[in-house]
């Protein structure tokens, strides 16, 4: 929050009594308040007291009066997982005052909010509405009971009363409240309806008259839920902006919806009558819907047409906003649910279609318009046939063919919706469909906003065969993408698929998965061939990280690699939580001024070494606990045999060992004078050395990437040159040993040839 404020009567705090708060002054508060899937709340925070036993000790004699409170220009939001409700309320105001001293008294408030925002099941219910309360509670303290005395809500232009009372006295909340509408004319409900409250409300032409009850009593807990009902009523609704050509006609609506203990599947929808004219063009809809969670008995009915171009001449669209496209609907159902469960499709009616023509949504603040050129379903007992669609986001176009299952559980049961479906597209802009921009060209996308998590739908099990010829992803372009795309469980598994980037292919399957809101994980079996390195690089910041030497690398690259990492709310993989393996191998690569590098050609004398070419390398790896490590190979550095170990932490630091064969001519001074030294003192013995044509020499690098190390490893090269001296002795005294035989049998031959001439 901005500011927070209290005023304090000092002297009840200096007189040790009970303390005196006048107020407490919120001012621009941002407040969360979350409930997880389990119940679990972000304020539940303190801990509870292990110490002391029960029955102890005497009650705390500390005591805070409140006299009033406020909060300005707040936004609360409320997230609860666990009844999937969601309310948004942004320039929130409100005052509270009372005497809480007393175990009787009243508390009066007063709330104003700008703009309200309701989910419930998914569906938003409130969008943006204008929010007043004034309310007035009876409040007993001593039993933690509020009751409603003079009180009035209003949501937009509809003013609702409410009576009852609502009591916590343990952790059950007891309730019995009723709410009804103070108005009875149509337009007030009207201004329910996202979209149509706007400037020039007060002016529009209706009439018809509205009737609104509800109620709700019961006990909430986590096991309970309270009953309740809605009734709700329009007879000969009209309604139309003077400015505006075409009106809403003879509107009938009757709906009850009644749940007298709280037992969820005791709910009964009656949807008896919907009926509405837009123009001339009649629309309506029935539905009655009993035992939804054990057998849900359905029956309703679907059939209008909507011509979306007349909105905009029923409700002054926002600037910028316009809208064109036809829907058909022609549905009928009835039937339990069971009878489909069971596959007795005979005993379930299920029939009709719902397709949509040209439908086209444009708004002044979105990067991409909506283009439906045609969805298409028909509906039979068994399944619900996607017999078309084809559809442009923006650039992007997606056509669609396949079934859908279970949709009815779906929507009434919140049950899995399954389906079976073909993706076919020629261009995929998911970084748009994101709300970011990108190019569709070959070059990366300039745009600098990050990613956020794309989530995984729940309750979906999909089946989907994919071809899209240009898919664009963050800055990649990937080419010719093709493959088998099951998403599950709010994951994405990927099988065999294959597509072309970086100037190279990939072949890949893996699952990408989102069980948490604001992180992703991803596990990947990956055949990547002919990558460019700069390409990627560019690409990847990981690459950077487990990589380094890449930035200063030209050439083309293949892996196979198999990882698993976390994803942050940015779409960026966490890299302390990385791991895998695999291999990697070149052809030609060319190194140019890498730090690391350019300290080995310092310490060498190898001018090389400061733009190196490398041919056909082919090592090992793996990615564990921050680190790339890389697994012993071999390798040709300038013409110098070289084992190379070590690894690169995500840190940038490294600790590589190169294990390096080189000619003496080429030794640094250091390391020549010890040898020489060595190979002196070898021959003051006796011996008759000389210098070796090639000498075993480790480097040892670390430090990190900007800033290297590079040391000679002198004990090792000492006892290479140790024992290349035995070496040489043995093959001296070798030599001797058969110059003296062949000197021995040459006079054994002309003894012999001696004595037979005899």
């Amino acid at each position: 929050m901005k500011q927070l404020s209290l005023t304090i009567d000092i002297m009840s705090v200096i007189g040790g009594g009970q303390i005196d708060i006048k107020s407490v002054k919120l001012n621009q508060p941002r407040i969360h308040l979350i409930v997880l899937k389990d119940g679990k709340a972000n304020w539940d925070i303190a801990k509870p007291d292990t110490t002391a036993s029960e029955g102890s000790g005497e009650p705390s004699k500390f005591k805070v009066a409140l006299r009033s409170y406020s909060i300005s220009n707040g936004m609360i939001s409320y997230e609860d997982a666990s009844m999937d409700f969601n309310m948004l309320m942004n320039d929130f105001n409100h005052s509270g005052k009372g005497d809480f001293t007393q175990d009787l008294f009243v508390l009066s408030t007063q709330t104003n909010i700008e703009q309200t925002n309701l989910w419930f099941g998914g569906v938003k219910y409130l969008h943006r509405a204008r929010t007043a309360l004034k309310i007035d509670l009876d409040m007993d303290m001593p039993n933690m009971k509020f009751t409603f005395k003079e009180n009035e809500i209003a949501l937009n232009e509809l003013v609702l009363g409410i009576d009852g009372w609502l009591a916590m006295p343990t952790d059950d909340i007891t309730m019995d409240m009723k709410f009804e509408a103070r108005q009875n004319d149509f337009k007030n409900f009207m201004s329910m309806i996202p979209g149509v409250f706007r400037d020039g409300f007060k002016e529009v032409k209706s009439s018809g008259t509205l009737a609104l009850k509800a109620f709700v009593k019961g006990t909430y807990n986590e096991k309970q839920m309270p009953g309740f009902g809605v009734n709700l009523k329009v007879q000969n609704g009209n309604f139309q902006y003077p400015s505006l050509p075409v009106a809403i006609n003879n509107v009938q609506l009757n709906l009850d919806i009644k749940n007298a203990d709280g037992v969820p599947d005791h709910t009964m929808i009656d949807l008896q009558q919907l009926h509405v004219e837009l123009g001339n063009q009649p629309f309506d809809a029935k539905l009655s819907v009993r035992t939804p969670v054990s057998d849900a008995d359905i029956k309703g009915s679907l059939k209008g047409n909507i011509n979306f171009a007349s909105i905009s001449k029923v409700v002054p669209l926002d600037e910028g906003t316009t809208m064109s496209g036809m829907l058909k609907a022609d549905v009928n159902i009835n039937g339990r649910m069971s009878a489909i469960d069971q596959e007795r499709y005979e005993d379930f009616q299920a029939d009709g279609l719902i397709q949509l023509n040209n439908f086209k949504y444009n708004t002044k603040e979105s990067t991409q318009g909506y283009d439906l050129n045609e969805v298409k379903l028909t509906f039979n007992p068994r399944f619900v046939e996607l017999n078309n669609f084809d559809a442009m986001l923006g650039k992007s176009d997606v056509r669609a063919d396949g079934r859908l299952d279970n949709l009815l559980a779906y929507v009434i049961k919140k049950e899995t919706l399954k389906g079976s479906l073909n993706i076919n597209s020629r261009l995929l802009d998911l970084v748009a469909m994101n709300g970011g921009s990108s190019s569709s060209t070959t070059t990366a996308a300039t745009d600098t906003t990050p990613m956020s998590v794309i989530e995984v739908p729940a309750n979906i099990d999909f089946t989907t065969n994919v071809a899209v010829a240009k898919l664009l992803y963050d800055n990649l372009v990937l080419d010719n993408v093709s493959g088998k795309v099951v998403i599950r469980n709010q994951a994405i598994n990927m099988e065999n698929l294959s597509f072309n980037t970086l100037s190279g292919s990939m072949k890949m399957s893996g699952s990408y998965a989102t069980p948490e809101r604001k992180s992703a994980n991803m596990a990947f079996d990956m055949n990547i061939t002919g990558f460019d390195i700069q390409q990627t690089v560019n690409a990847f910041e990981s690459v950077r990280k487990m990589a380094p030497i890449a930035q200063n690398a030209t050439g083309k690259f293949s892996t196979t690699l198999n990882i698993k990492t976390k994803l942050n709310e940015h779409m960026e993989p966490d890299l302390n939580s990385m791991s895998g393996e695999g291999k990697l191998n070149t052809e030609s690569v060319v190194i140019n001024s890498f730090g690391p590098l350019l300290k080995v050609a310092e310490t060498l004398k190898l001018d090389q070494f400061k733009q190196l070419p490398v041919k056909n390398v082919n090592f090992s790896y793996t990615i564990e606990n921050g680190r790339a490590i890389v697994k012993p190979f071999d390798v040709n550095l300038v013409g110098i045999p070289t084992t190379v170990q070590g690894s690169t932490g995500f840190d940038q630091t490294i600790d590589y060992t190169l294990g390096m064969n080189i000619p003496t001519s080429k030794l640094p001074g250091a390391a020549s004078s010890a040898i020489g030294g060595l190979i002196s003192s070898a021959n003051s013995k006796g011996a008759n050395l000389s210098m070796a044509e090639n000498v075993k020499l480790n480097l040892l690098m670390g430090g990190t990437v900007t800033k290297p190390t590079v040391s000679t490893d002198l004990k090792s090269t000492t006892g290479n040159i140790i024992d290349a001296a035995k070496d040489k002795v043995k093959e001296e005294i070798n030599q001797k040993k058969e110059e003296l035989e062949n000197k021995a049998k040459e006079e054994a031959d002309r003894l012999k040839k001696k004595l037979r001439i005899k």
